[in-house]
């Protein structure tokens, strides 16, 4: 297989979140996130093609993959990714895997600089092959999502088999 070695700056544009406040609201149509997940819904978006976001500040290693229009806050860059060198999802997966605690540059919160990010070195196959890796790993996400949901029904049906008993026995 003939990979090849790119720095993340070759291959993205790191881009900076900004302060929600003005786009905020709860009737909003676009997701707006920060380090920790979802934070609430916009009125506009920031972004609107599929893009990696990676924590500038905070919980540094939650990376996240969005595919529809979105919102980021400061504490958080989005990726404007070049789609003839790496496809977006496989980029995700890429990075999910680097333990990005590691280029930690802060000192009381973790923190990354967009400097260290950039050099950072990726290994990218051709396209071909991250199309295949993908089908594999949709494969395995698609289990890992059904489990999950298996799991919470069992959850929601122990709870009422419990809530059940103990009304029987009151």
């Amino acid at each position: 297989m003939n990979f090849k070695e790119f720095d993340l700056s070759s291959l993205i544009k790191l881009k900076y979140g900004k302060n929600q406040k003005k786009v905020e609201d709860k009737n909003g149509k676009f997701p707006i996130f920060g380090t920790g997940g979802l934070m609430g819904y916009a009125t506009d978006f920031l972004y609107d093609k599929p893009s990696v976001l990676i924590p500038r500040k905070g919980s540094i290693s939650n990376v996240y993959y969005q595919q529809t229009p979105f919102w980021t806050v400061d504490t958080l860059f989005y990726t404007e990714i070049n789609e003839n060198l790496i496809i977006p999802k496989y980029l995700y997966y890429y990075i999910s895997r680097i333990d990005l605690n590691k280029y930690n540059e802060g000192t009381t919160i973790p923190s990354l600089r967009s400097d260290t990010l950039n050099h950072l070195k990726i290994n990218v196959p051709p396209i071909l092959y991250q199309k295949q890796v993908l089908k594999l790993l949709s494969n395995i996400d698609n289990i890992l999502k059904n489990n999950n949901q298996l799991n919470q029904n069992l959850i929601l049906i122990f709870i009422y088999s419990l809530i059940s008993l103990i009304i029987f026995i009151i």
